[in-house]
């Protein structure tokens, strides 16, 4: 987990952990100390990308992207992730296909046709047809 920050403590791993819902798979796993085999192992594409959630939790980066940073975890699992990400200093970019994460943004870039647009889910849904169907779509 400290792959992006070395310096990491062992309270600075268990902060990141519960940040991003880590803490039962580090104590199935047995610890901090135990090894991962490149590709993840037996582990499922969501635990992975937990694993490298807090990574970036513990990172020192100004900037993280997520780049569908959350597409194999469950909705509420997402949340926690986002949101314990989004409490860190810094600025945070979530590019994203699911509604769910544009409505914990402070500010979304909707990216369709040539002129982009910019501002809350709220105000989006107002301003673009095409967001309001996005987010229609999305809950029913």
């Amino acid at each position: 987990m400290a792959y992006l920050n070395p310096e990491a403590t062992t309270p600075d791993l268990d902060e990141a952990a519960a940040a991003v819902g880590l803490q039962e798979l580090v104590e199935r796993l047995g610890g901090y100390e135990t090894g991962i085999p490149p590709g993840g192992g037996d582990l499922s594409q969501g635990e992975r990308q937990l694993i490298t959630l807090a990574r970036a939790y513990l990172s020192p980066a100004p900037v993280i992207v997520l780049d569908e940073a959350t597409s194999h975890l469950d909705p509420a699992t997402e949340a926690r992730a986002e949101n314990a990400l989004a409490t860190r200093s810094g600025t945070l970019i979530v590019i994203a296909h699911r509604i769910t994460s544009a409505e914990r943004a402070h500010q979304v870039l909707l990216l369709d046709g040539p002129v982009p647009l910019l501002g809350t889910h709220e105000t989006l849904q107002t301003r673009s047809e095409t967001y309001a169907d996005l987010v229609g779509h999305w809950h029913t």
